[in-house]
C-alpha cells in the first residue's frame, strides 16, 4: 500500500478524530480510504450515466429506417 500525508487545521484534525470515534471507524486511514472508494465510485456512475443518456438521444438517429435504405446500397 502506498502512503500519503495530508494536513489539516488543527481544528478540521479534532474535528476528524471526534467524528472516527463515533463512527467506530478502525483508523483515520481507513475512513479516507472509505471517502475516496466512494468519490470515484460516484464519479464512474456518473460517466455511465452519462453514456446511458447519450445512447438513448442518438437512438432516433441510429434507428432511422431511411439510413438503411440508403447504406444498403453501400454495404
Amino acid at each position: 500500500m502506498k502512503t500519503i500525508t495530508i494536513k489539516l487545521p488543527e481544528n478540521e484534525a479534532k474535528e476528524l478524530e471526534i467524528f472516527i470515534k463515533k463512527r467506530a471507524y478502525p483508523s483515520k486511514s481507513e475512513f479516507i480510504r472509505h471517502l475516496i472508494m466512494e468519490k470515484l465510485e460516484k464519479n464512474i456512475k456518473e460517466k455511465a450515466g452519462f453514456l446511458i443518456l447519450a445512447e438513448k438521444s442518438m437512438k432516433k438517429i441510429w434507428d432511422n429506417k431511411k439510413d438503411d435504405k440508403i447504406w444498403s446500397k453501400y454495404l
